[in-house]
């Protein structure tokens, strides 16, 4: 994977206010996420190169959400992300 990967990244949604910003260090890719809206760092972990893609995780505190990334640059200023994320619901005692 070559550092061209470097930047700050938006979903292309225009709806998203994260931004994930990605960097070449001395021992791998530095990986910082910021909730735009009101400030807040997600924690990010386990970043890492696999099969040309970048892969990390990043929990954000303030609601408990963890979320399992893979961006893939597929042209000069677009990448292929895949995500998967915690949820959480409220459950009712069913009658029975």
């Amino acid at each position: 994977m070559s550092a061209s990967l470097c930047g700050a990244w938006r979903c292309a949604d225009g709806f998203s206010d994260k931004v994930i910003r990605i960097s070449k260090g001395d021992t791998g890719y530095l990986v910082s996420a910021t909730d735009e809206n009101d400030g807040e760092e997600g924690e990010v972990y386990d970043v890492k190169e696999d099969q040309g893609a970048l892969r990390f995780c990043i929990h954000w505190p303030s609601n408990g959400r963890f979320a399992k990334y893979r961006f893939l640059l597929t042209d000069k200023n677009v990448a292929d992300v895949t995500y998967s994320y915690s949820a959480q619901e409220t459950w009712l005692r069913a009658e029975t």
